[in-house]
């Protein structure tokens, strides 16, 4: 069996503290200073080495090490505070160091001079081995050692903030803070500048004010253009720092200092809403009433309306001049509803203002409801007066106002709908009020190619808005009855020889349903026949009446005996004194063999005319 080896390790680890760079402080800062801790120590091993080594090794022990440090700077006599508590530190190694830091806050009356800070450190570390064949047993000691630390508090300039004000500091606008600070310390402070920070309600525009040289118990004043964020009236702390060239010419920066600042509620705004003239698929006016509720007069004060559906703003903004607490202003409002049901429909606004700086400043959205009423509604009747196919008619109108409102300036339009054309498409109703009826006669024209019947007239209705603008209903759309067309007739116009000339006549009869006024018949003769004479006036001519008309035919001579068509038309004046002309009808007239020619014809002719 073996022999069991013993180890002594002979030397503790020796640790010792410096500064980790300058160790100046200023009266009044707060300051991270890093504590260098050094293990000075060295390992001496009581024994053969190389079987320590290996087991050293093995099982990674760190002989030398100090292990599980903790290291606590303390005050001492000195005039500050260490903010510090106790602090853990990794492994330290032969030769080796770790950075501690530490933050000190030195009293801002702190007397200049040179002054020690115990650090008192504990740790553990690998005091000795025993080594046998088939175990190997590790002892730990536990030891606490006391250091110290220099660090120098010299002269500095220190402020404290004497009093903050502010002007215009209400929630989202802009204001000024103005601060006056007071140099408490010893030193004077050149290039100085005052410097504002950012706090969760307020946002410096501009974070930095010149002050210039600064010196000891004299005071400044600086002032700070500042956003206002979403805060509440009352007392808000404010921060500053002031940065500063010592006597070195070494820039530094004191701690912050914090004073209060008062902000008001600022303008606020109650908005009350009312309709007039709105309907529904109409532009009518909406009325907002804003009060400021606020403790400050709202500057340059405007509302504008935000589009919300199915109301779209026409005129969306209105001035309402300055607004001082407790004072009202009316704006009327123009807006557009849209084509949907009657009833309530939220109305939203904001009331925008400018802020101290000119800026403009948005409140929140504001929402009320106004009440879109059903418009003026049309019903139509129609019927009609001496319409006929292939000619120009009268329709009659009636239209009545169903609604509960009067319709401004009504008229009513005609829209094309084939067969039938307007002529005489629009015409003026007047003012129509609930209940009350107006009736119009307009032209219109049937197409040649229709046939009798009823026939849909399609129809719009007009009226004006508040603001005189057009609104158009919906087409609606009445049947009106067509009659046949304008008709008729002729009897056989006889015979006439070949080679003469004669009179011809036969009977027109009217075979329509409408009276012909200032009818004229009149006469198309083609070859074989001429005449001078083609028109026969026949005067009225009602339905089923008949009239007999004449005219002068020549034949020629060389024309064959047989059955001709005489084309044939009437011309006469409708209900609306347009002249109609029918389609042609032909009436026959027979031609037979002449007896003496050219000169029997001649003969006729003379004896025609001196009445032999």
């Amino acid at each position: 069996m073996a022999s069991a080896e013993m180890y002594h390790e002979v030397s503790d680890p020796t640790l010792e503290t410096t500064v980790d760079g300058s160790n100046v402080l200023s009266p009044g800062a707060t300051t991270t200073v890093g504590v260098l801790v050094r293990n000075t120590g060295e390992v001496e091993v009581d024994g053969p080495t190389d079987r320590f080594e290996r087991t050293v090794q093995s099982l990674s022990l760190r002989p030398g090490a100090a292990l599980s440090t903790t290291v606590t700077v303390k005050s001492g006599s000195a005039p500050l505070t260490v903010r510090t508590g106790e602090q853990a530190v990794a492994p330290i190694a032969v030769d080796s160091m770790q950075r501690v830091p530490i933050e000190l806050e030195v009293d801002e009356e702190a007397t200049p001079g040179t002054y020690r800070l115990p650090v008192e450190m504990t740790y553990r570390y690998l005091d000795r081995l025993h080594i046998d064949e088939d175990d190997t047993t590790t002892y730990y000691e536990t030891k606490t050692v006391e250091r110290s630390l220099i660090v120098r508090v010299e002269s500095a300039a220190q402020f404290e903030v004497v009093s903050v004000t502010g002007d215009g500091l209400t929630e989202g606008g802009d204001g000024e803070v103005q601060a006056t600070v007071r140099n408490t310390g010893t030193e004077t402070a050149s290039n100085a500048a005052l410097r504002l920070h950012a706090t969760d309600w307020l946002t410096p525009r501009s974070s930095n004010a010149g002050i210039g040289t600064l010196d000891p118990n004299e005071t400044a004043t600086a002032t700070f253009r500042v956003g206002v964020n979403d805060v509440s009236a009352g007392d808000h702390a404010v921060r500053f720092s002031l940065r500063y060239d010592d006597a070195n010419g070494v820039v530094s920066e004191t701690p912050v200092h914090t004073g209060t600042v008062t902000t008001g509620e600022g303008p606020q705004f109650s908005v009350k809403t009312s309709a007039e003239a709105l309907y529904v698929d109409s532009t009518g006016v909406v009325t907002l009433t804003v009060r400021n509720t606020g403790d400050t007069t709202a500057q340059n004060a405007r509302v504008q309306l935000r589009e919300s559906s199915p109301l779209v703003p026409v005129s969306g903004s209105a001035s309402l001049g300055d607004l001082a607490p407790g004072e009202t202003a009316t704006a009327p409002l123009r807006i557009e509803v849209g084509d949907v049901a009657a009833g309530e429909y939220p109305l939203s606004a904001v009331i925008k203002r400018d802020d101290s700086f000119g800026d403009p400043v948005t409140s929140e959205v504001r929402t009320g409801t106004v009440t879109a009423n059903e418009g003026p509604e049309f019903a139509v009747n129609a019927s009609a007066e001496a319409l006929y196919v292939d000619s120009t008619g009268a329709v009659t109108l009636t239209v009545r106002n169903t609604g509960d409102t009067t319709a401004q300036n009504a008229r009513v339009q005609l829209r094309e709908s084939s067969p039938l054309v307007p002529v005489s498409g629009s015409a003026s109703l007047g003012d129509l009020a609930p209940g009350e009826t107006a009736t119009t006669r307009l032209r219109v024209e049937m197409s040649d190619r229709a046939l009798a019947g009823e026939y849909p007239l399609s129809i719009v209705v007009k009226r004006d808005d508040a603001f005189n603008n057009p609104v158009v209903t919906e087409p609606l759309s009445v049947g009106v009855d067509v009659g046949p067309e304008r008709t008729f007739e002729t009897s056989s116009a006889g015979s006439a020889s070949a080679g003469s000339t004669t009179t011809v006549s036969f009977e027109v009869t009217n075979s329509g349903e409408a009276p012909m006024r200032n009818a004229v018949v009149r006469l198309n003769a083609d070859s074989p026949f001429e005449t001078d004479d083609d028109t026969a006036y026949v005067g009225r001519l009602e339905p089923g009446e008949s009239a007999t008309v004449q005219f002068t035919v020549s034949v020629d001579g060389a024309a064959t005996p047989k059955a001709y068509a005489l084309d044939t038309t009437v011309a006469f004046d409708n209900a609306f004194n347009r002249r109609v002309v029918t389609d042609v009808e032909s009436t026959e007239l027979r031609v037979e063999a002449g007896s003496g020619g050219l000169l029997a014809a001649i003969i006729n002719t003379l004896s025609d005319l001196i009445g032999l």
